[in-house]
């Protein structure tokens, strides 16, 4: 895949835990913060983790703004089919010419194994 950038709230858990995977897969990261919803031009696209496709208010502010921007949305649930979760992801990036993209998803993610194994079989 040709992501270029990983925009992450490196505030929260989950953001941390992306950010150090995305260093040792040598993605670049930048840091967003929620309140700059409004200046997401530089976004290509969200990408929402969720489990068990439950998804917080936070996710959900994100995904209006986006829906708003009419920029592509994009949810993946780690509890899912890995296989198709991977090719579901690629099929997304490369429809939509993502290279620069927000990812966010819930801190308790972060103790879930399947989102490693969704990481470790993504090639971005």
């Amino acid at each position: 895949m040709k992501i270029e950038k990983l925009y992450l709230q490196t505030h929260t858990k989950f953001g941390k835990f992306i950010s150090e995977w995305a260093q040792q897969s040598s993605i670049e990261t930048i840091e967003f913060h929620e309140r700059n919803l409004d200046d997401i031009s530089l976004i290509d696209g969200l990408v929402i983790f969720t489990e068990n496709q439950s998804i917080e208010k936070e996710a959900n502010e994100a995904r209006n703004a986006f829906d708003l921007k009419q920029k592509p949305i994009h949810k993946i649930d780690v509890n899912g089919t890995l296989v198709a979760s991977v090719s579901n992801f690629t099929f997304w990036i490369e429809r939509n010419t993502c290279k620069n993209i927000l990812c966010i998803g819930a801190d308790q993610l972060t103790k879930n194994p399947n989102l490693e194994r969704f990481l470790s079989n993504t090639k971005f």
